[in-house]
């Protein structure tokens, strides 16, 4: 992957009056470099300190046991891996025995390791996967890197680079499906795909998902969308999809479709410049690929032989530049998609922020001078039965937000949330991050209700990347504060994990209570 350059904090304290960290431009490619990357960088390039506790049982927030016999109903996913690095796979296993979110993985190299998950309520904290290593760092270098790139029902999809072996080959690192159903969790590695294109498949993290069409059956998707050779006629997109069918067990590719105009808006054309920024599953039926600066693109794989497309703008008729669209600074800053008890909903935060980076002084100067309307946080569902029409849920304004006491308890001025998450179970809570700062300074995770306009609950944000717990020379509380800008993945395949014999715990042994299963497990 190519990384994207950072400026100095400095350079960018010019033009605004709250320090920023601004990435460099970067040229438009098919598909997008994500700004986000440069987060991912920072933390894969920094020095992890090898892990020899035994893990024991997956916890909130990697501190006390679970103790009501079943894992969190949803949890939101740290996107970039953990690695513990251990002396051979015996010790890999003892570290592991009594974690039962574990699963062995056996790579077509020959290779084996385990992986687990560190599970956290999402009031609580945030969930971490961890991939476990039997080999030690031979520098500051991790020997091999996991990172998730979708989820569906029981699923996770995810990659294992191993820097030694991708280091000098433009190939996609190998890919994963981990089941959590089931007597315990297992793991499936899938086929490479090497056939050689001008336009490579899985190459990109963000535009890979995956479908679960039935109990044992599944499909793993990845998206390019390119202009044609020449811009004629009604169509100037193309879509070209890459699919493995877990039944055929086999990658397969629908190459050259035009990409769709949205529904009853003939005069409206797919974006010239699309980026995806994340992938959804819905509904056993469709997969959904997001750009912020755009829409939806769903594709409907009832037939997965020949999958209808369907492109569904975002609402509010905000209109992006070229510019952002090119250098896409933090997309998924101040808006989201997210799957709510079985509908799509898309959750925006009235903000500035591009303005403000591509404006410069002009925009300072406009902001001093004029009237700003208040500031809100609005939802959308789409309406799958309605030519996927968008309708209002929820609004709040936040100034109401401020104005709540769990707000005030913070001590803190006005600032915006951001990163938002609607919550799995209910529409109406959004999850966001707060930081006394932008991009700076203490951090908590906190719930707003949208019905009341209210802070619902508050816990401070702590990053528990090895990278940032162990920082020689910096301050550990300001680097534990700090949040990697990269949107969090919300999941639901904890609620399908099944507890084994036992229900509590102490001190890593197993009590003699019967085997229950997650309310919410098929």
């Amino acid at each position: 992957m190519v990384r994207v350059r950072v400026r100095e904090e400095a350079e960018a304290a010019a033009l605004f009056p709250i320090p920023i960290s601004i990435p460099m431009p970067i040229p438009m490619t098919t598909g997008g470099k994500k700004i986000r990357e440069e987060a991912e960088a920072e933390a894969e390039a920094a020095a992890l300190f090898p892990t020899r506790i035994p893990i024991g049982m997956a916890s909130r927030g990697g501190g006390a046991p679970w103790a009501d016999g079943a894992f969190p109903d949803w949890v939101m996913l740290d996107r970039l891996g953990r690695t513990k690095s251990y002396d051979g796979i015996c010790a890999v296993r003892e570290a592991v025995n009594q974690n039962k979110t574990a699963a062995a993985v056996h790579m077509a190299s020959g290779r084996s390791c385990y992986v687990s998950f560190a599970l956290a309520d999402p009031p609580e904290g945030v969930s971490y996967f961890d991939l476990h290593w039997p080999e030690k760092e031979a520098s500051a270098t991790r020997p091999a890197c996991p990172y998730v790139r979708a989820t569906d029902e029981d699923l996770v999809l995810f990659h294992i680079s191993i820097p030694s072996q991708t280091r000098y080959d433009n190939i996609a690192s190998d890919l994963f499906v981990y089941t959590a159903a089931g007597p315990s969790p297992s793991v499936q590695q899938l086929p490479r795909y090497t056939k050689d294109r001008k336009r490579p498949f899985l190459m990109d993290k963000f535009a890979t998902g995956i479908l679960q069409l039935a109990p044992d059956c599944y499909i793993v998707a990845d998206l390019n969308v390119y202009p044609k050779k020449s811009d004629t006629g009604n169509h100037p997109m193309l879509v070209e999809l890459c699919i493995f069918n877990s039944e055929k067990g086999h990658w397969g590719t629908i190459c050259n479709r035009p990409a769709p105009r949205p529904h009853d808006q003939s005069n409206v054309r797919f974006p010239f410049l699309w980026s995806t920024d994340d992938v959804l599953a819905l509904d056993g039926r469709f997969l959904c690929w997001v750009d912020y600066f755009s829409g939806v693109l769903i594709s409907d794989f009832s037939d997965t032989c020949s999958p209808v497309l369907h492109f569904v703008p975002f609402p509010g008729g905000k209109e992006y530049r070229n510019d952002v669209r090119v250098e896409r600074y933090f997309p998924g800053r101040f808006q989201s998609v997210s799957v709510s008890q079985g509908m799509l909903r898309f959750v925006h935060i009235d903000n500035d922020f591009h303005e403000r980076i591509h404006g410069g002084h002009r925009h300072l100067l406009e902001r001093r001078l004029g009237q700003h309307p208040r500031q809100k946080i609005t939802i959308w569902n789409l309406n799958m039965m309605s030519k996927f029409k968008w309708e209002l849920h929820r609004v709040i304004y936040l100034d109401s937000v401020w104005g709540s006491s769990g707000y005030q308890e913070l001590h803190i001025p006005c600032r915006l949330p951001e990163f938002p998450i609607i919550s799995a179970d209910d529409p109406d809570v959004v999850c966001c991050l707060l930081r006394e700062e932008e991009f700076h300074g203490e951090a908590w995770m906190i719930m707003v209700d949208m019905k009341q306009a209210h802070v619902q609950s508050c816990t401070p944000y702590i990053n528990q990347q090895s990278c940032y717990a162990k920082s020689v020379g910096v301050d550990v509380q300001a680097r534990k504060s700090r949040f990697a800008n990269v949107p969090l993945l919300p999941a639901v395949f904890s609620r399908h994990l099944e507890r084994p014999t036992g229900m509590l715990w102490n001190n890593d042994k197993l009590a003699p209570h019967p085997s229950k299963k997650s309310k919410f497990a098929r």
